[in-house]
């Protein structure tokens, strides 16, 4: 539980500067974080799953795949926050079109990470298993993103 609010003040704290900084700044501060929580993370992951010798040496490859792929994602997230910060007094409509665009396009391609992972976890890891791994996922997804946009202020 340590690490987890060791990776949401960490989270939390780069997010709180958007508008008050250079999207520079941002984005170097939020790759320090970034490295941060997936050593966390998988630390967590590790901690919750409880695998057996057998089934981590068959995990371990495919979540680390898994975690490449979000990583991707993760950019376009940073990309999408550093532009809004860049922009925020001075937003346009058409600028908030684009974000708004680009954040939902986000949100479906990682869905679409999720599913394509399903089956790859079910190969190494029983569905109850698979089922665990994607909730703890989610709890560290939604801890993250709630600390993260408390300090993003809103358009104005």
């Amino acid at each position: 539980m340590k690490k987890w609010n060791a990776a949401i003040v960490a989270t939390a704290f780069v997010f709180a500067i958007v508008g008050t900084v250079k999207a520079e700044t941002i984005q170097n501060d939020i790759a320090i974080t970034r490295a941060d929580i997936q050593a966390d993370r998988q630390a967590i992951v590790a901690d919750s799953m409880k695998l057996t010798d057998d089934q981590a040496t068959a995990f371990w490859p495919v979540y680390r795949d898994y975690r490449a792929e979000l990583a991707k994602l993760g950019d376009r997230t940073v990309k999408l926050v550093t532009d809004y910060a860049a922009n925020y007094d001075t937003l346009t409509d058409a600028q908030a079109s684009a974000l708004t665009t680009e954040f939902l396009s986000i949100q479906k391609d990682t869905l679409k990470v999720k599913e394509k992972f399903v089956p790859k976890f079910k190969a190494v890891l029983s569905p109850k298993l698979v089922m665990r791994f994607f909730q703890i996922e989610n709890k560290l997804d939604t801890i993250l993103m709630i600390d993260a946009v408390d300090g993003i202020p809103l358009a104005k």
